[in-house]
């Protein structure tokens, strides 16, 4: 199930590994699970273009474009501080967005029901 403890479980994971290795790749995974997961709590809405979700953070573009040219680059470090500075608020606004949505804790059966048929029909047909 996709939640904010899932969000922020997954971040930290990626975060930690960003951390040990300071590769691209990991510390976009982080802000891209955090963007998604507050929009989503926000919105009722899964939203994972980190082009979209990103437009706040000046510094995005330039990660994804530097992604683009080497998959497991270095981080840019004009960059870094910029990051570091805003996933704790990154994390603490998907918390709060977490604990103000109106969303329900589980999907209902209907809807698991529902997605299950959508993807199997997609993947047969």
């Amino acid at each position: 199930m996709w939640s904010a403890t899932t969000c922020s479980r997954f971040a930290a994971t990626q975060e930690r590994l960003f951390a040990r290795t300071g590769q691209l790749k990991p510390a976009l995974y982080t802000l891209r699970v955090l963007l998604t997961g507050r929009h989503l709590m926000r919105t009722g809405e899964l939203e994972a273009d980190l082009n979209v979700l990103g437009a706040e953070l000046p510094y995005v573009s330039d990660l994804i474009a530097t992604k683009r040219e080497a998959e497991h680059g270095p981080f840019p470090p004009r960059a870094e501080d910029a990051l570091l500075r805003d996933l704790p608020r990154l994390r603490a606004e998907l918390e709060a967005a977490r604990d103000e949505s109106h969303l329900p804790e589980r999907p209902s059966p209907e809807a698991v029901d529902g997605l299950h048929d959508l993807v199997v029909r997609t993947r047969l047909g």
